[in-house]
């Protein structure tokens, strides 16, 4: 970064307006000083000569700290908000991988369900086989609405159905579905231009072997909202009247995704740095940045991919603020600026002490020697040596109002991150519950006279082995008695009523096939007495949809992912987060569910005094506090949903997402 710094700075110093209006300013006042020192010196020879010579090597004093100065407000701006593109392009990334990971479950998951399983193998296919099967992934799509298309193809590679176009029919020869065929043990994650869209954009999509007693007979493959998915992670990461400027790039540079404000005229290819550097886009200069994803559970997304950012050096002075009044917390937050700029202040003001001493004897001498006229000079070089140090001074206020600005803006931000993420991931337990509770399997096994509980068991076990979020999940009967669970540790509980507020009992109240029910964040015997949300769907009858036989109740792993959710977020500089910074997740009324630190425990009550009218009114707020002895910037962010999840589904569960980082 320094050395990047060091190399851009005459050019980032010109798109800064504020600091290239400080440098004009001083520029004027040093040729000022200089003509009024010239008529001194040509009209008072009376004055001894030392005086003029203390004046000049003032002025010298001046503009060695002047360049100092314009160089460290440069820097200091430039690099705040250079970091602040990092740190968005690392979530933007990172969210992403998040999504994805819960992706490749999905598509493991549904190679192995039951109508899939059939239809592929049936060599005889009826009209109405497919009529079930395009209902039945027409639910899954409307359940997980991360996905577009779904397709199911045999070993020759004949398309056999596809959801959005149902009579399509016709050989394929991808590379990706061979890969899948070869490698059955294994999903498949292709990106790229493929003979089952249509168009010459690429897809992201997920194949899997369907297998049947040990033996291939197809292929299912799941389309992902590619470009509506990052539109909506990157559009999230903006600022307030901020145009949208990340790019995602694969290992090689090649540009996968740009936001639809560049319509097809984006960067194609953009050389991936460990280091920001400036480069020519449309005949402006812009800083680019790239990242790379942190793996999640393992999972480090497609090969090679990086986040990146290309911002227009004519808006490198965002968030150039003169309206807030920071100056009350420059002794709490001094250490958000440079130490250097600090100095610069100080000798700032010991320059202009001198000055003034200069003028006096000036003036006395100019008093002994009878030189009235040189009196008029040196009240004009005063006037000007306190005009440069109040731009001193102002441009150091303004630089500190600025860069506490932005520092609370990216508070902001990561707070609202991590309860988006929250959300995301929430959002899928809620479709997950709902598909497993549409699974034949397990509504067949409910549905007999005789409830194959071993059945259950092992359905439960399969989905359990691939979605590592869980707990527990577990099925009970129309009574609200455990059948079975997918943990043998809760066994000895079959046959036991479901704990009372798990929800559990909501779901045979409702006809929605699409409903869910969620239990309050409390303790439950199933998460071994930890406090948790257990999300829960009706298991109906195969024959009759309105007649519920029973429920899936899945446990949430809420302690580890909660807590990893929190941890991810953190603020980072350089990769390290500072010492003392926390984040939390709350209820609307301070209720903590979860935190990044051991300080505040699960249960207990944290609601820091912040305004409460820009939270409820505005999603989010930030602002500086004095908290248990301490000074922290902190930034607090209300759930929005995602997708529609708690925003289409009636549900409703408000948390807070808090961010606190020491000052």
């Amino acid at each position: 970064m320094d050395m990047f710094l060091v190399k851009n700075q005459s050019i980032i110093k010109h798109f800064i307006k504020g600091v290239d209006k400080y440098d004009q300013t001083l520029k004027s006042l040093g040729t000022w000083w200089e003509k009024i020192a010239l008529i001194g010196k040509i009209n008072s020879f009376e004055v001894a000569s030392t005086i003029l010579e203390d004046m000049d090597n003032t002025l010298g004093q001046f503009q060695i700290l002047q360049k100092r100065l314009i160089e460290s407000l440069t820097n200091e701006h430039a690099r705040k908000v250079i970091m602040q593109d990092l740190s968005r392009c690392q979530m933007a990334i990172d969210v992403l991988i998040r999504n994805l990971f819960e992706r490749t479950a999905d598509i493991g998951f549904l190679a192995t369900d039951h109508n899939v399983v059939k239809f592929l193998k049936n060599s005889d296919k009826k009209e109405e086989d497919g009529v079930f099967l395009r209902q039945r992934f027409q639910a899954y799509v409307d359940i997980y609405s991360v996905y577009q298309d779904a397709f199911l193809i045999t070993l020759d590679g004949e398309v056999v159905f596809q959801l959005s176009q149902p009579s399509r029919r016709g050989k394929v020869q991808d590379a990706f579905i061979q890969q899948a065929i070869t490698y059955p043990d294994r999903y498949v994650e292709y990106f790229g231009q493929t003979s089952l869209m249509a168009g010459s954009l690429s897809n992201l999509l997920y194949a899997n072997a369907v297998i049947d007693e040990g033996r291939v007979v197809g292929v299912i493959v799941l389309c992902f909202r590619f470009q509506n998915e990052l539109e909506e992670i990157t559009n999230h990461l903006l600022f307030e009247q901020e145009d949208n400027h990340f790019l995602l790039l694969n290992g090689a540079g090649d540009v996968l995704f740009a936001p639809q404000r560049y319509q097809q005229d984006f960067p194609m290819h953009l050389s991936i740095s460990a280091v920001p550097k400036v480069v020519l886009f449309h005949h402006k200069d812009c800083v680019q940045v790239t990242t790379k994803g942190q793996p999640y559970q393992g999972y480090t997304g497609p090969e090679n991919w990086h986040m990146g950012s290309l911002l227009v050096l004519e808006n490198m002075d965002r968030g150039v603020s003169d309206t807030q009044d920071h100056q009350t917390l420059v002794a709490d937050l001094a250490g958000l600026i440079s130490a250097d700029l600090f100095d610069i202040r100080r000798q700032s003001i010991s320059i202009n002490d001198d000055l003034e001493l200069i003028v006096l004897n000036g003036i006395i001498t100019a008093a002994r020697k009878d030189a009235v006229e040189f009196v008029p000079v040196l009240e004009a070089i005063k006037k000007i040596g306190r005009d440069i140090d109040n731009v001193f001074a102002n441009s150091i206020e303004s630089l500190f109002s600025t860069i506490i600005s932005g520092q609370l803006n990216a508070i902001a931000l990561q707070a609202n991150l991590a309860v988006d993420i929250m959300d995301r991931n929430l959002y899928e337990r809620a479709n997950d519950c709902r598909w497993w509770g549409l699974s034949t399997s397990l509504q067949t096994a409910l549905s007999t006279p005789e409830i194959d509980k071993n059945r259950i068991r092992q359905t439960l076990e399969k989905i359990h082995s691939l979605y590592t979020v869980y707990h527990n999940l577990y099925v009970y009967d129309q009574n609200g008695r455990y059948l079975a669970f997918s943990d043998d540790t809760y066994q000895h509980q079959v046959g036991q009523t479901i704990e009372a507020n798990s929800a559990g009992m909501g779901v045979f109240h409702s006809q929605d096939i699409y409903s869910y029910c969620v239990s309050p964040f409390m303790p439950f015997d199933c998460y071994g007495g930890a406090h948790t949300y257990i999300y829960n769907a009706a298991i109906r009858s195969p024959e009759k949809n309105n007649v519920v036989v029973g429920g899936i109740g899945i446990v949430f792993d809420s302690t580890v992912e909660f807590r990893a959710i929190l941890n991810d977020i953190l603020p980072r500089e350089n990769g390290v987060v500072k010492a003392g910074t926390k984040a939390l997740f709350t209820t609307d009324k301070g209720f903590v569910i979860a935190s990044s630190s051991d300080d505040h425990a699960v249960g207990s009550v944290f609601f820091p005094e912040i305004s409460l009218t820009e939270l409820f009114q505005d999603g989010s707020t930030a602002t500086a506090i004095r908290f248990d002895g301490n000074v922290y910037l902190i930034g607090a962010a209300m759930s929005n949903g995602y997708r529609e999840y708690k925003r289409q589904d009636g549900y409703e569960n408000t948390i807070i997402a808090w961010v606190l980082v020491p000052c």
